[in-house]
């Protein structure tokens, strides 16, 4: 069962938090060494981590999103059911979604029957569709590895920016579909989506640098200073 492992300032250090607690050996809430796991959220009230025990796994784990059908009256002239994609810990507390208990149910609207999706959350925080709806326009599409792709000094690697992985894939998803987007650009589209350390790092390298780069240059800059930082980490439980 996953539980509340404590609120954070900042997402970064929620997540940098959650990276840590399955190799803690000092903390005796988190040991035996990989006994627990943990993930990092954002939500309404703030950052947060949630951790549970792995005692009498393997579990099966959170995945990156949850697809579900939503029933939409204002599509077109008549209804019909959109399908999206979501985060699958609740926008109120982090806790996990019902991304495992999803069921099919049967709507009725216009004399019509449509096929959706139900589902409970355990955190008791249920959703409703049209809030889920415009969650789902304000969460990025998951990232195609492919996308991130780039050319000498410009690539980045999402999976290589620590805690700045969420903020990098948000600027590579969005500069994908939008070019030509600027750096500056990316500090705004951060500063929007609640990556509030992302954004200000960005914006002090354009600043220093009176820099002109794009947003996927942007985007390979937070990449090595996630990378950077989780070495540092690294290196200090090392020597300790």
């Amino acid at each position: 069962m996953w539980v509340p492992g404590g609120t954070y300032g900042s997402f970064a250090s929620a997540a940098d938090a959650a990276r840590l607690v399955p190799r803690a050996e000092r903390l005796l809430a988190y040991a035996p060494r990989g006994s627990v796991e943990a993930y990092a959220a954002n939500t309404l009230e703030g950052a947060c981590v949630w951790v549970r025990s792995t005692d009498g796994g393997p579990y099966p784990p959170m995945p990156a999103r949850m697809t579900v059908r939503l029933l939409v009256t204002a599509l077109a002239d008549a209804p019909g059911v959109l399908t999206v994609s979501i985060y699958p810990t609740c926008p109120r507390c982090g806790g996990p979604r019902g991304w495992d208990r999803v069921q099919a149910v049967l709507r009725e609207a216009d004399r019509e029957r449509f096929v959706v999706d139900r589902w409970h959350n355990r955190c008791g925080h249920e959703d409703t569709h049209a809030r889920v709806l415009e969650e789902a326009r304000r969460t990025p599409p998951l990232m195609d590895p492919v996308a991130s792709r780039g050319r000498g000094h410009h690539a980045a690697v999402p999976a290589r920016a620590g805690v700045f992985q969420a903020a990098v894939e948000l600027i590579l998803q969005t500069a994908a579909q939008e070019r030509g987007m600027t750096g500056k650009q990316a500090v705004a589209l951060l500063r929007v989506n609640g990556h509030a350390e992302a954004a200000s790092l960005l914006d002090a390298k354009l600043r220093a640098d009176h820099s002109r780069m794009g947003a996927k240059s942007g985007a390979h800059f937070l990449t090595v200073v996630g990378a950077q930082a989780a070495a540092a980490t690294d290196r200090q439980e090392a020597n300790a």
